[in-house]
């Protein structure tokens, strides 16, 4: 059985938004005055994803949301002549792109977090390890992967947007390639990459998939090719992928901004390749770009703050795959968790888990979600409450290092005795709700922060302590309380150093004709 939630009929700004993404490109903005109505009937026509509970479900226009980007690596829509169906099963369909795009309406600005495709990490749902790009096989891969992110990081997804091989291409041809600068020659045998001219370049289409593929990336020192001169080899494969994809997105969305936004004919031609190729959530009314537009029509793509989750190689001689550096990681995941400042918790920052068995799950599951909260009913993952020596189970909320704030919103919520028990596998603000003998009932407005004690911690393993979120592009600097252990350490937030060899210069570019 999937994860169960139960959606309500109230959508907000998120319906008005067309989020035109393609593999490893971002968002293309489709819109501009005098050609609305036409865009929506357009883009009414999306194939959509039917996600039932996953997604989550805020109530204001204002909230922040985080996007979940997937690039799948189908080329079913490829020319069958291309060389990259060359191998390819008809059908196949990978998780090739895993990013989480956080938008904020109120300031207008935006956070990319990409996810190496090899993180290892318990899978929904049956939570047994394997590599994070495996929780997208099979039918329910999309709501399975929303679920792995969830109970891994503890950052809710709110929509969804995923594109094939052949998407890409299409979206890329609408723009006329990208308008890059490239220092270094560069190759791929194993994507067909091939730059061998340098200084102001047009990518096209085939060679922009190719470059954004890129895991095997050779290049040549010096700015000219020299069909004797040695290629050196970028060993840093996925990681460093990521960083030339990262660095990909800023100058193809700047493209998508100048010739897609302020573009009527662009900006239907966008949508036209769209519709062939690119899905979205069900819950995703991509018709109504309007509003959306206008908060970001000022944005800076420079001032994307792109990171990717901190990891290390495995130590298996046997497979290779990514385990996550999570001293480095927790506070890098608050970003996408909205945790800020302490006492600033709604209950759509917090996520709640429930057992996967009884019907009193599943009814504690539609009311919290009916008032907020990112709700659902899990498989296999929350455990019921211990009973006391008289029998009776009690109510348990289990919350993690992050997440005694959430317990006690919780909590709140919660009329009847309610227990809370520390669990430090729980990550951010995710909670594990266990009823007892007597089922809670869920309050619509919450009790008085002075009824509900804040939950203790176990005072010999862990301490608390405050961070500091430097000021960045995205937000002013702020203190956040944290609780932490002595095997946990979390670091101030910075930009992650890019990885990997980065032959476009995105300066040089802007001056090129």
């Amino acid at each position: 059985m999937g994860t169960t939630r139960v959606r309500r009929a109230h959508r907000s700004w998120p319906q008005r938004a067309l989020i035109a993404v393609n593999t490893l490109v971002v968002i293309a903005c489709l819109a501009t005055a005098g050609t609305f109505s036409l865009i929506r009937s357009k883009a009414a026509a999306l194939p959509v994803v039917d996600l039932g509970g996953a997604v989550r479900e805020q109530l204001t226009d204002d909230s922040p949301r985080n996007i979940l980007l997937v690039g799948t690596d189908n080329a079913d829509t490829v020319d069958p002549n291309d060389p990259i169906t060359d191998g390819r099963t008809p059908g196949e369909n990978l998780a090739d792109v895993i990013m989480i795009l956080r938008v904020d309406p109120k300031t207008a600005q935006a956070s990319l977090l990409s996810i190496p495709r090899d993180t290892w990490v318990p899978i929904a749902p049956t939570w047994s390890r394997a590599k994070i790009n495996s929780a997208f096989a099979g039918n329910d891969g999309s709501a399975q992967l929303i679920a792995t992110i969830k109970h891994n990081f503890g950052i809710s997804i709110d929509n969804y947007a995923q594109v094939n091989f052949g998407g890409f291409q299409s979206l890329i041809e609408v723009l006329g390639g990208i308008p890059v600068f490239i220092e270094h020659p560069v190759r791929d045998p194993a994507t067909s990459l091939l730059l061998t001219a340098t200084g102001c370049q047009v990518i096209e289409p085939a060679q922009a998939l190719a470059y954004t593929r890129s895991r095997h990336l050779e290049y040549q020192e010096g700015d000219t090719y020299d069909p004797e001169a040695e290629w050196i080899d970028d060993t840093t494969s996925d990681l460093g992928r990521i960083s030339r994809q990262q660095d990909f997105i800023r100058q193809a969305a700047q493209t998508a901004i100048n010739q897609g936004i302020r573009n009527p004919t662009t900006a239907l031609r966008l949508v036209n390749a769209a519709l062939q190729s690119v899905e979205v959530d069900s819950q995703l009314a991509a018709g109504e770009v309007v509003e959306l537009i206008q908060r970001f029509r000022t944005f800076s793509v420079e001032g994307l703050q792109a990171e990717q989750v901190p990891t290390v190689g495995g130590p298996s001689k046997t497979i290779s795959y990514q385990e996550i550096v999570w001293p480095e990681a927790e506070g890098l995941f608050d970003i996408y968790r909205g945790i800020r400042a302490e006492g600033e918790v709604v209950p759509s920052d917090v996520i709640v888990g429930l057992p996967s068995t009884g019907a009193t799950s599943l009814a504690l599951a539609e009311q919290l979600d009916a008032i907020g909260f990112d709700a659902s009913v899990d498989d296999s993952t929350v455990t019921a409450s211990r009973a006391r020596k008289d029998g009776a189970k009690p109510t348990v909320i289990r919350f993690g290092l992050r997440g005694a704030e959430a317990a006690r919103m919780l909590a709140r919520h919660l009329d009847g005795a309610v227990e809370t028990e520390f669990d430090a596998d729980l990550p951010g603000r995710r909670l594990e709700l266990a009823p007892g003998t007597e089922t809670p009932e869920v309050l619509a407005t919450a009790t008085s922060i002075d009824s509900v004690p804040m939950p203790t911690f176990p005072e010999t393993t862990v301490r608390r302590t405050t961070t500091t979120i430097p000021a960045t592009t995205q937000s002013p600097g702020v203190s956040v309380p944290v609780i932490d252990g002595p095997a946990i350490t979390l670091p101030d937030v910075t930009t992650t150093t890019a990885i990997g060899f980065l032959p476009l210069n995105a300066a040089a570019a802007a001056d090129c004709p």
